[in-house]
């Protein structure tokens, strides 16, 4: 059996894993959901990457990361071993760049409409009709109350302007799964980063940017081939 960490998005909280984590530990695997801090002013990439190595019990474990936090993901092997990295419709960072260097080189990592988005996220009064268009679109109508109670953003300056301390990439497998009707990061752009960041092709499903929430049995499914495929 494995043992899975999951790290939810710049938007959501732990429980935006719920479900997909409920099946994984129904199938015998270990499962843990640390929760980041929304408001950590002084807190740089290394400190969120501390906190989340705190929920890894050994170095088989797979470490999952959602949408920005994917930029996390890299960090962790620094401070404690694991087996694999996921990137679920995640940012791939590359070593020494921040992401919005990242962006300015590439415009095309995130959809325009996503981007003209940003200011309205900061009213309390948009973000649920925000989080229906960008995040959820592919929900069903029993998911999407549950979906837009994981709403609970994260400050991000820190994460999309901090340059990546890695002067290269660790040494641990990693991959990424495109979700294929993403409005947020391009689906064409986390392709381009498999190849030349991850020397791999992605996996893809066909979903909206949060396919853990909209499809928790598929994304189950594929998380537990990728650690079974890791351990053979």
């Amino acid at each position: 059996m494995a043992a899975f960490v999951l790290v939810h998005g710049s938007g959501q909280n732990s429980d935006s894993w719920t479900r997909v984590g409920g099946l994984l530990e129904s199938r015998g695997h270990g499962v843990a959901a640390p929760e980041l801090p929304k408001q950590a002013p002084g807190w740089g990439l290394e400190d969120h990457a501390a906190e989340i190595s705190r929920s890894i019990v050994g170095p088989d474990t797979v470490l999952v990361g959602h949408s920005l936090c994917g930029v996390l993901l890299p960090l962790v092997p620094r401070v404690h071993d694991c087996a694999l990295l996921v990137f679920l419709a995640a940012v791939i960072p590359e070593p020494g760049k921040s992401v919005r260097e990242q962006f300015t080189e590439d415009p095309g990592m995130f959809s325009p409409k996503w981007i003209e988005s940003g200011p309205r996220w900061f009213d309390e009064s948009q973000r649920k009709d925000l989080a229906r268009e960008f995040l959820f679109h592919d929900c069903d109508e029993r998911t999407l109350p549950w979906a837009l109670r994981t709403i609970e953003p994260i400050e991000t300056r820190q994460l999309a302007t901090q340059r990546s301390p890695m002067s290269e990439w660790p040494g641990v497998p990693s991959v990424s799964i495109v979700a294929t009707e993403d409005r947020t990061l391009s689906p064409d752009w986390i392709r381009r980063m498999s190849r030349r960041v991850l020397r791999t092709e992605a996996s893809e499903v066909q979903a909206g940017h949060c396919p853990h929430v909209s499809q928790p049995e598929r994304i189950a499914d594929l998380l537990e081939r990728l650690a079974t495929r890791r351990t053979a």
